[in-house]
């Protein structure tokens, strides 16, 4: 079996470093949320919202995610400079209108941090919160909705990669190691890389026992954490080149739960990549292994589900029904970032293990992974029994027997 490369990573003298472009976000995760918004409480919200932005402060672009134009209107210079670098733009010359619109708006008085969003608009509106994870899965989740209802497209949060011409999708809650092994598989001599965090599989109006389904990658770039770089020294110097959220630069608010040495305290430096389980950085895929690694598109050959506890086996091939069970109870740890801190560290469900689905379907999700599960084989693995290498290993034996 072919093990990925061990890289010497040299480091850049202190002195010689950029400055990092990070920006702190008072809210540093998810804020409270309204999904079921009726189209007159949105006039009346944005009626209160819309006029604290001011024409020298107001910043708008359209995104094309996987051909829905989203519109964002904001005055968060962060968030547009994040959401330019995230995705690929549509027309962005009035020729073309959206599908669904973002307004982020910050500063409004007498309002704390929430998230809204109308589906009869297709609309969501953030009110005084700059975090980007939020927002840009929204963004996602209501591209979702148009490709879920008009063009039979299944949205999944979830990484995919490629090895030797063979696809895997790795579906799982956050913080089971989805990114990790993406980051592993790229090293490997013949492995690219789709993305890390959310994929559409387009479907057609027959599935039979010869379809063959592919995965498509929406994202320009790809939101990752930056605690990666703990386990991947080769991925500090590239982001220090990145445009970083809420990345700890004060030794006293990091959190390491005695697991690692800290930057600022142990290695001498002026950050720490890792002290926060939900900094990330906006990553140019390219930057990681270089263009030939990347790819946008990629057969479907492996479904990987991953879980994290102390009583499961380390290893299960499923049956469809047995996937099924498993993804509509959507057992996970709420870690960093994802609802609010008090929850952090306990249990919760996301079935789908997608947060991010505004108006979720159940009965269309279940046809879609049928369906997939048809023409892929499933398994899961707990990487709580495992060793990042050892579940890397069972990825790679399971991809050769497809």
């Amino acid at each position: 079996m072919a093990q990925a490369k061990t890289e010497v990573v040299k480091t850049t003298p202190k002195t010689q470093r950029p400055r990092l472009n990070n920006y702190v976000t008072a809210s540093q995760g998810r804020v409270g949320s309204t999904k079921d918004l009726k189209s007159a409480d949105l006039d009346a919200l944005l009626g209160e919202v819309l006029p604290v932005l001011k024409h020298d402060e107001t910043y708008v672009w359209d995104a094309n995610i996987n051909g829905i134009v989203i519109r964002l209107t904001t005055n968060s210079r962060h968030q547009y400079e994040f959401w330019v670098e995230n995705w690929y733009p549509a027309a962005n010359d009035g020729t073309v209108q959206p599908h669904g619109f973002i307004y982020s708006v910050s500063g409004v008085p007498k309002r704390d941090a929430h998230a809204f969003y109308c589906l009869d608009r297709n609309t969501s509106v953030f009110v005084n919160t700059e975090y980007y994870g939020q927002c840009k899965s929204w963004a996602l989740g209501m591209a979702a909705v148009i490709l879920e209802r008009n063009f039979n497209t299944h949205s999944i949060h979830g990484a995919a990669a490629e090895v030797g011409g063979k696809g895997v999708v790795i579906v799982a809650p956050t913080g089971t190691g989805k990114t990790t092994q993406v980051n592993k598989i790229i090293q490997h001599p013949k492995g690219k890389l789709l993305g890390d965090d959310w994929i559409y599989i387009s479907h057609p109006a027959k599935v039979t026992a010869d379809t063959e389904f592919r995965v498509n990658q929406p994202e320009r770039r790809i939101y990752v954490r930056t605690e990666n770089a703990e386990e991947e020294a080769w991925l500090r110097p590239v982001f220090d080149r990145c445009l970083l959220e809420n990345v700890i630069t004060d030794p006293a608010q990091c959190h390491h739960e005695g697991k690692s040495k800290c930057q600022i305290r142990d290695l001498g430096e002026d950050h720490c990549y890792w002290g926060f389980g939900n900094s990330r950085a906006i990553l140019p895929r390219e930057w990681m292994k270089g263009p030939e690694k990347i790819l946008n598109s990629c057969p479907m050959n492996l479904i990987v589900l991953l879980r994290r506890d102390e009583d499961s086996p380390a290893e299960v091939e499923l049956t469809p029904d047995q996937a099924i069970k498993i993804l509509k109870e959507g057992k996970t740890l709420i870690r960093p970032g994802a609802g609010p801190k008090e929850k952090w560290g306990t249990y919760g469900s996301e079935p789908w293990y997608n947060p991010y689905l505004l108006a979720p379907d159940h009965a269309r999700q279940e046809r879609f992974f049928r369906d997939e599960m048809k023409a892929a084989r499933c398994i899961i693995l707990n990487t709580k029994k495992q060793t990042i290498q050892e579940t890397y290993e069972t990825i790679l034996k399971h991809l050769e027997q497809t």
